[in-house]
């Protein structure tokens, strides 16, 4: 008796603890596969839920046995219904991947931080270009992203020649050789490449644009003093899909693109493809070109593969063919008329190779490869300029949440060679070989408070080790109100390559010394206070930053060999430094958006008292307005409007005028699959030649004077888009 009593006392727990059962998730996004903190997991039937922690997983505990549907919901996500029926066939958590969604930046995963947190979440003082203003740039102008970082606040553009049309960009009023451009986390940009780089990637493939501002060294290297831009690509999805892209200028500009994704099974692809020509073109009537001749074609593929719902792999090849011929038009057209001509050959290849997997209790390895191969020949009247760039990147990190952290560990190691081709004795060679280790760790202190804090060391062969700590904090007393600060080291290794020397086509620039230089240094912070909330109908943003770098061991080029026209390169003996302000205004109501920014840059130098204290080719003051009227699947109208203020340039002693460039965009859709784009930017016609003539002396012979502002005047397009 006493046995059968016991007996079916064990037979009822086993029951109940059948009917018990806790329901195991890990959310992920759809597009990146990183985890995705504090995401409502609920299920309406039982009133009952939870959320996710750092690491993406979510438990509900205590949920009788049964099929039940369970809602997933985050801010700036696509919140989602899926069924389970508990108990799960598995004690591993069902893999949930959600797709961002909404115009809201909130809510958007930042990869270029590494720890892939939400914009809103992070302590570093970002700002992401999101699709649907991608998809408004690419309208525009679709060869390439110069018109998409130009109209971004707090980056200046520069325009560093009059006949290759190449344009380099300025973040806190510095060169833009301190500005690290990464695509999907790889550096593919730096060195002899990045001179023509931003004119030569088409946006077309592109999924966000992430701008860090503030040195970044300690994320992934040298390069990155004033911040870095990294560009992300789109993923496959699910449903095949297919965009094409025809475009046509008024002034010989056309373009043809086309962009391919899908997913299949444990496949995926996304394939880019783009044809680019320009004829050249003299607006100003002084017989050379102000629009370059130029004839580029973009190839990229990329295979990935899904191993399984924890582990992909993909593999990307791209590949650049260009060439970009400007000068005096009569012997660009005709090759047996005498006259200056600067003629650019260019060739970009590099490959791509990551893997991310999901190596339990949500801490995910990254391995990445990449190697770069660009070459260069360029004609410059008389002299030529040519050479060949190999680089490699290589990086193992990993990513460990663990309660209120959230820490990468990792190391990587470049090289970066380069080789004159025509020189005999390759005086401006270098070779260079760096070695590194990293740490960074996301420490949500107190709900409101969150300290990121990071350290690399660097051994950079042959200018030494570097030391490159990095401190942010971000407070977030309320739902309204967030504040950050923070600041870092930073580092760069000499090269010949920069906006001077591209404006120069690299004549007379003698070779660099190692041993009679040092690697130029920095010290930076910033800050910033973000106000947001609706204000009526309207949804406001508000953001006011400051920052300050300080840059030692400047290169700069001699002044009295410069005064000969030689430029030899030396360590300036005291600092620049560079501080200001930015105010960013968002405001949005329905369909209708409105954006305001204004930056003051004082960027002064102190080693050279016979010039202006403040540096060439940076206005003191920027503006940028922009509006936007939608409704989707109908029509969208843009007006966007940028001031530059004066600026000193070339040597100083002249100062370039202040000048507005006016633009508007309207897009129609017919139909499901076609929509047509009409669009003008500088509706002013303003060009640098308006001002003052850009050449001067014999045609054979001429002489260029420094760019402070466009050539090409007002600039109409149409395009046709076609998405299947």
């Amino acid at each position: 008796m006493r046995f059968s009593w016991l007996t079916a006392l064990l037979l009822s727990s086993a029951s109940a603890a059948v009917a018990q059962s806790p329901l195991r998730v890990l959310v992920r996004d759809a597009r990146t596969h990183a985890p995705v903190p504090g995401v409502t997991v609920a299920i309406p039937d039982l009133k009952t839920g939870a959320a996710t922690d750092a690491s993406g997983q979510a438990t509900v505990s205590d949920v009788p046995a049964g099929t039940y549907q369970v809602q997933f919901s985050s801010l700036g996500y696509e919140a989602q219904m899926r069924p389970f029926t508990l108990p799960q066939a598995s004690e591993s958590p069902a893999v949930v991947e959600m797709e961002p969604g909404g115009v809201e930046l909130e809510g958007i995963v930042v990869e270029a931080t590494r720890t892939n947190s939400r914009i809103e979440d992070e302590p570093v003082r970002l700002e992401v270009i999101g699709a649907e203003e991608l998809e408004e740039k690419v309208d525009m102008r679709p060869a390439n992203v110069a018109m998409l970082l130009t109209e971004a606040s707090g980056i200046q553009p520069q325009f560093t020649s009059a006949n290759s049309g190449s344009v380099a960009f300025r973040i806190q009023g510095l060169d833009g050789r301190y500005t690290q451009i990464l695509k999907d986390g790889f550096p593919l940009f730096g060195g002899f490449s990045q001179g023509l780089s931003l004119v030569q990637i088409p946006p077309l493939d592109l999924r966000q644009v992430e701008v860090i501002k503030g040195a970044s060294s300690a994320l992934y290297g040298g390069d990155a003093i004033t911040g870095l831009v990294n560009l992300v690509s789109k993923t496959p999805t699910e449903t095949p899909a297919l965009t094409v892209l025809l475009n046509q200028t008024q002034k010989g500009g056309r373009d043809l693109m086309g962009y391919y994704t899908g997913r299949s099974g444990q496949l995926g692809l996304t394939l880019l493809a783009t044809q680019s020509t320009q004829q050249a073109r003299d607006v100003s009537g002084d017989n050379f070109t102000d629009l370059p001749q130029v004839q580029a074609t973009t190839v990229n593929p990329r295979l990935y593969y899904y191993a399984t719902d924890s582990t992909t792999l993909y593999a990307g090849l791209t590949a650049t063919v260009e060439t970009r011929d400007g000068g005096y038009l009569p012997a660009l057209d005709d090759p047996t008329q005498t006259g200056y001509t600067e003629r650019n050959r260019s060739e970009r290849y590099n490959t791509q190779l990551r893997l991310d997997s999901h190596v339990g209790r949500g801490r995910v390895l990254t391995l990445k490869n990449s190697v770069s191969a660009f070459s260069r020949r360029l004609q410059a009247g008389s002299a030529y300029f040519a050479g060949r760039q190999l680089s490699t990147y290589s990086e193992a990190s990993l990513f460990v949440p663990a309660g209120k952290h959230r820490a990468v560990f990792g190391a990587n190691f470049l090289t970066d060679r380069f080789q004159e081709t025509d020189a005999t004795t390759r005086p401006r060679d270098y070779s260079y070989l760096t070695g590194g280790a990293f740490v960074q760790d996301d420490w949500r202190l107190l709900d409101q408070l969150t300290i990121q804090g990071g350290l690399r060391v660097d051994y950079q062969h042959p200018y030494g080790l570097f030391v490159l700590p990095r401190f942010s904090t971000l407070y977030k007393p309320t739902a309204w109100l967030a504040v950050r600060a923070g600041g870092g080291f930073g580092y760069k290794a000499p090269t010949i390559f920069s906006s001077t020397t591209e404006q120069q086509a690299y004549v007379n620039v003698l070779p660099l010394i190692p041993a009679q230089l040092r690697a130029e240094t920095s010290r930076g912070g910033n800050a910033d206070v973000n106000l947001s909330g609706t204000l009526g109908e309207w949804h406001a943003s508000l953001n006011q930053a400051v920052f300050y770098t300080r840059l030692t061991n400047t290169l700069i080029a001699d002044p009295v060999q410069f005064a000969q026209g030689i430029t030899e390169f030396r360590n300036a003996p005291t600092p620049i430094t560079s501080r200001g302000l930015e105010t960013n205004l968002r405001l949005r109501r329905e369909a209708l958006q409105f954006f305001a920014a204004y930056t003051l840059t004082d960027t002064r130098q102190t080693y050279d008292p016979t010039q202006p204290a403040q540096l060439p080719f940076v206005s003191w003051h920027r503006v940028v307005l922009t509006s936007m009227y939608e409704q989707e699947k109908n029509f969208r109208i843009g007006l966007e409007a940028t001031y530059n203020g004066p600026q000193y340039v070339g040597d100083g002693s002249r100062q370039g005028r202040g000048f507005w460039l006016v633009g508007a965009l309207a897009e129609k859709t017919f139909a499901p699959h076609f929509s047509l784009v009409l669009n003008v930017e500088n509706v002013l016609d303003v060009r640098q030649t308006r001002f003052a003539p850009v050449v001067s002396g014999p045609f054979t012979q001429p002489t260029f004077r420094p760019l402070y502002a466009p050539l090409d005047g007002f600039v109409g397009n149409a395009a046709l888009k076609i998405t299947l």
